[in-house]
């Protein structure tokens, strides 16, 4: 009986399928990551102990005690290796959060970018999984001299994996849409082009690169930032080379799911898009139909006017102490070891 187990298992060693791993990939706006310090040039006034929120220390920690809870969650199994962030005012107290709470071995990636707010995106990576190759930080010129996020890109090697093949990730947090949405759509639009023009240099180079998208774009899938400029569309033939696909396609279109809440309904403004090399069975591939928010019952306001909502830190101006009120966005990805 041993030797006929050995025999299959040379067979299939033999036949030419690949053995795979896999981890998991996902993105969380965590709603106002400050410290309690008040910066110069940047707009933190209302988080610190006398100002609008009365930011202070313990609620600081019970921040990092929540986040922490959310992401040993989502790692339930081990296996997250690409965590996006976004709403991080500085790298002070990303890394205060990932040593002393956290505590995984996550490294982070991070710079200070223009945003007024000063807030940024991050991205935290498993260095036991992952090795970057490159990192990048991608700044998105508005007009008027607004400033915004810098889209966070980096290019990482899977440790374990036998060959070149590499993964391009992106973390972005593009424009809001306070003061409306039509007025605020030339941001996004600025965003998504500095995003595609950067993307277009990658496939040129590999037409069948692996590219992960991920982040809060403050619009629908089907809105024009996300549709016409970076050219993100559901799953099907491509129209023209280089399109990409919205693995939340699906989820913007059930209104039972989301990832925060607008006017009473679910909303997908957190998304994960992927090249057509990500569906290739080649190096890294996103599993099919993985992309979901995280949902835990803690996550969701249970009683009152908000009942049902994510339950977030602070609400028409007010702390009421819970999470974000925006919910993580999670995939799985597979990786070929040759």
């Amino acid at each position: 009986m041993r030797l006929l187990l050995l025999s299959l298992i040379v067979v299939i060693g033999s036949s030419g399928l690949s053995a795979q791993s896999q981890f998991k990939a996902a993105f969380w706006n965590v709603e106002n990551l400050f410290d309690t310090t008040n910066a110069a040039l940047i707009l933190d006034d209302d988080f610190t102990p006398t100002g609008k929120y009365e930011w202070t220390e313990e609620r600081l920690v019970k921040k990092f005690q929540d986040l922490s809870r959310v992401i040993h969650d989502i790692d339930s199994d081990n296996d997250l290796a690409i965590l996006g962030l976004s709403e991080i005012e500085n790298k002070d107290v990303l890394t205060r959060l990932n040593d002393n709470y956290i505590n995984r071995g996550f490294e982070i990636v991070h710079k200070e970018s223009p945003d007024e707010r000063g807030i940024d995106c991050a991205l935290l990576y498993d260095p036991t999984q992952l090795t970057i190759k490159t990192r990048t930080f991608l700044t998105v010129f508005l007009a008027g001299n607004e400033k915004t996020r810098d889209i966070v890109q980096v290019e990482f090697t899977f440790n374990n994996a036998k060959g070149n093949g590499s993964i391009h990730v992106f973390v972005n947090h593009w424009p809001s849409r306070w003061g409306g949405q039509k007025e605020t759509d030339p941001l996004r639009r600025a965003a998504a082009l500095t995003l595609r023009t950067r993307i277009d240099n990658i496939l040129s180079k590999n037409s069948q690169a692996d590219i992960l998208v991920m982040g809060d774009f403050n619009d629908y899938p089907d809105d024009p930032s996300l549709y016409d400029v970076l050219r993100a569309h559901e799953a099907g033939p491509q129209k023209y080379p280089g399109d990409l696909i919205n693995t939340t396609w699906a989820l913007d279109k059930n209104p039972d799911a989301g990832t925060c809440m607008y006017k009473g309904k679910w909303t997908v403004l957190d998304q994960i898009i992927i090249s057509s090399g990500m569906r290739d069975k080649k190096n890294f591939d996103w599993t099919f139909e993985s992309t979901q928010p995280f949902r835990p019952d803690y996550l969701i306001e249970k009683d009152g006017k908000y009942e049902g909502w994510p339950y977030r830190m602070h609400r028409s101006g007010k702390y009421q102490g819970g999470y974000s009120d925006h919910l993580p966005i999670v995939c799985n990805i597979s990786v070929s070891h040759n």
